[in-house]
């Protein structure tokens, strides 16, 4: 396991649907369409060339529609949560691992005790 917490990137889509389909794709429900054990939960944007692992998309397969959208790749920027260097930001992801297994044990425990 990485000693960093979880890594968002919000991204937003404008586009447009047309046509008459039929599709329904089955969707997911938060919270639940994510789990804290699963790999891309963990994964580690900065290492990510240089350990040779490749990402895994979390939560449940993407919707396989029959057309399909090609766009350009975006550079990747990272951005420092700290701003003061490798060794602040290592610091800062490990409090956030931490916090994150310490909440992830309390609702386990809700859970099992039916709350």
């Amino acid at each position: 396991m990485l000693p960093i917490g979880p890594q968002f990137y919000m991204g937003c889509f404008n586009f447009k649907v047309t046509g008459n389909g039929d599709a329904a794709p089955k969707g997911v429900k938060f919270p639940g369409a994510y789990r804290a054990d699963e790999p891309g939960m963990r994964f580690d944007v900065r290492n990510q060339s240089s350990d040779g692992k490749s990402y895994t998309p979390l939560g449940p397969t993407v919707y396989n529609s029959r057309f399909s959208v090609n766009l350009p790749p975006k550079e990747l920027t990272v951005v420092s949560p700290t701003g003061k260097g490798a060794e602040a930001d290592a610091a800062y992801f490990q409090t956030q691992s931490t916090f994150l297994e310490r909440q992830g044990a309390i609702t386990s425990y809700f859970d099992s005790i039916g709350g």
